[in-house]
């Protein structure tokens, strides 16, 4: 049986954590395959095996347990355990890929492995106020890049179809080069590579809420130009095809 606890933490941190989730087991064996994830995720393993494979995903075995840093993947991915299952969480925006790489393994970063450890797992009460002072320290002097988030809200805004890149590009005061250049840094992406990996996601909403029958118009509700397109991409991110991911569930 696993006991999980999830909190969604106040502004500021917010802007760059949406969630933080406790997971605790006393034995816990599984693999488990994802579709590629639209968040970066932090992740602070006390317990025994804990692994995620996949592209973006970088591990290191610090003083208090491993730190795995999991970022966007246009693929699918694998999550295994074995033994004692005891992880922290941050389910966090996608940019933070880049800005938190540079400090994985580093004192503050084990710092922060320590004393969510305190106050998540070491009390019965889990004391996330004191976590979220914790981890805005991490992020208090970070500043988030304008081009960057102009991008996220113009996406969130508009229908991510055909010519959506380079509509965005003309409303940038820096070259496309510049702006490619800057997103790859904080995504490990390319702005179309995102931008794909937006619409599958999108995609897997729409199926979960609608039937099978109606495979095309979820494609192009979902921002892709034809159905061929559709059923391309989404099986090289999910794993599957749309008709089979409705079929049999897939997450």
């Amino acid at each position: 049986m696993i006991e999980e606890i999830a909190y969604r933490p106040k502004y500021p941190l917010s802007g760059f954590i949406d969630y933080i989730w406790v997971g605790k087991s006393p034995d816990l064996t599984m693999d488990f395959v994802h579709h590629a994830a639209l968040f970066t995720e932090l992740i602070f393993s006390y317990g025994d095996e804990y692994d995620i494979r996949g592209i973006n995903t970088e591990k290191i075995d610090g003083r208090i347990g491993l730190q795995v840093l999991s970022g966007l993947k246009n693929r699918p991915f694998l999550t295994r355990t074995n033994g004692a299952y005891a992880c922290i969480g941050l389910i966090l925006k996608p940019f933070c890929y880049g800005i938190l790489l540079p400090k994985l393994g580093n004192s503050s970063l084990e710092e922060v492995a320590s004393i969510l450890f305190d106050c998540l797992f070491a009390v019965e009460n889990p004391d996330f106020v004191q976590a979220e002072k914790c981890l805005l320290r991490v992020f208090e002097t970070v500043n988030t890049d304008p081009h960057l988030m102009r991008f996220e809200a113009h996406l969130a805004a508009e229908i991510a179809g055909k010519g959506m890149l380079r509509d965005f590009s003309k409303l940038l005061p820096i070259s496309q080069k510049s702006f490619i250049q800057k997103f790859r840094k904080h995504y490990f992406l390319t702005p179309s590579e995102y931008l794909n990996l937006y619409k599958v996601n999108k995609a897997i909403l729409l199926l979960q809420n609608n039937s099978p029958e109606r495979l095309t118009d979820i494609g192009l509700n979902a921002g892709f130009y034809d159905q061929s397109h559709f059923i391309r991409v989404f099986k090289k991110f999910s794993g599957y095809t749309p008709k089979e991911f409705s079929k049999f569930g897939a997450g």
